[in-house]
């Protein structure tokens, strides 16, 4: 594994350089690196959810948001690619297969990475805004060029797999959320 050239395509990847989603697409040994990137950014970014939760002092749940929120980025990926894939190639025109996809999707989540400072006060809502903003940018041009798709399939493409994955991703948060309210409550009645 080539740090350095997991690094250098991040950084191209966030810049959307056309070229290298185009290489990522067709190189089936950047296929290591895309995974690397995306264990790498949604830990990192759960690392932030961990240090807010520290800081407010919430020592349990900063632990199990820590690896919820890994999970979850994680999980949310792999759904984002097979129903990107499925959407794109039976409804928008799209052609290629799931692996080329998944390739460059997994360099086009790099901006995920700002997640990390999701923990500031007031700011980190709008830094998680925008590094979900530029991720659903970077998976437009990764579509398009995986998918060998036109500027309004890949859109469509888009927008239509990332509602869904929000879509459930936000039931699955909620069940965690409602199972981690669960042992709080659960715990602090415990304790007292």
């Amino acid at each position: 594994m080539d740090w350095n050239r997991i690094i250098k395509g991040m950084i191209r990847a966030i810049k959307l350089d056309k070229a290298f989603y185009n290489e990522v697409e067709k190189d089936t040994s950047y296929s290591q690196d895309a995974l690397v990137v995306v264990v790498l950014v949604s830990v990192i970014g759960a690392l932030g959810a961990l240090v807010g939760a520290l800081i407010r002092g919430q020592i349990l749940a900063a632990i199990l948001g820590f690896i919820v929120a890994a999970v979850i980025a994680v999980a949310g990926f792999y759904v984002w690619v097979f129903i990107a894939h499925y959407v794109g190639t039976r409804f928008f025109k799209g052609q290629g297969d799931r692996g080329e996809l998944q390739r460059a999707m997994g360099f086009a989540y790099s901006p995920q990475i700002l997640n990390l400072l999701g923990f500031i006060p007031c700011l980190g809502a709008i830094i998680s805004l925008v590094a979900w903003a530029l991720t659903i940018v970077a998976g437009f041009i990764a579509v398009r060029e995986s998918l060998d798709q036109d500027n309004t399939n890949a859109a469509l493409t888009v927008v239509v797999s990332a509602v869904i994955v929000f879509l459930i991703t936000a039931a699955i948060t909620a069940v965690f959320a409602a199972l981690g309210f669960g042992i709080s409550a659960m715990t602090g009645a415990l304790n007292q």
